[in-house]
C-alpha cells in the first residue's frame, strides 16, 4: 500500500449519531450503543482528532484518538486514549475509495463511507480462540 493524504479521510470529518450493538462471543446482542462521534482536522492539516462519547449499555465509554503520520505499512497511525493506562496503536488503511479498516492487537474493524453523504457503517470483529468474530456494529448519521 503506497502513503496516502489525510485528505482521503475528509468524507469521516463531522460529528456522528452513533448507535449500534455490542455481542458476547458466541453472538447474542449484550449492550446497545447510543452516543456521538466526532473527527475534527487538526491545525496544520495532517492529523485529525476523534472524540467518542457513547453509552454502551449502562456504561459510558469516552476516549480520544489521534489519526495520522505516515504508517510505515501504509496508512496512518491511530492512537487510542481510554480509560487505559497506555494508549492503543492501531493502524488505518484505505482498503477501497469507501472503505477503512481498522488494525489493532486482536482487532480489527471495516468502516464504510461515501463522500458528500450522511451515513456511515462499520463493523468490529475480534479474535476468539484464534478466529475473528464478530464484537460491534455500529452506524454513524451525520448531525
Amino acid at each position: 500500500m503506497t502513503d496516502s493524504s489525510i485528505d482521503e479521510l475528509s468524507p469521516i470529518l463531522g460529528r456522528w449519531h452513533s448507535t449500534g450493538a455490542v455481542r458476547d462471543e458466541q453472538g447474542s446482542v449484550i449492550a446497545e450503543i447510543d452516543g456521538t462521534d466526532e473527527y475534527t482536522l487538526l491545525p496544520g492539516g495532517t492529523w485529525i482528532a476523534h472524540e467518542v462519547d457513547v453509552r454502551m449499555g449502562p456504561d459510558r465509554a469516552v476516549a480520544h484518538e489521534l489519526i495520522g503520520g505516515v504508517h510505515p505499512d501504509g496508512g496512518w497511525w491511530m492512537y487510542a486514549f481510554d480509560e487505559s493506562p497506555t494508549a492503543g496503536v492501531m493502524r488505518l488503511t484505505l482498503h477501497s475509495p469507501d472503505m477503512l479498516l481498522l488494525s489493532g492487537e486482536g482487532i480489527r474493524s471495516w468502516l464504510s463511507f461515501r463522500a458528500g453523504r450522511d451515513l456511515m457503517t462499520t463493523e468490529w470483529e475480534r479474535i476468539v480462540d484464534t478466529e475473528w468474530t464478530p464484537w460491534m456494529s455500529m452506524r454513524f448519521d451525520r448531525l
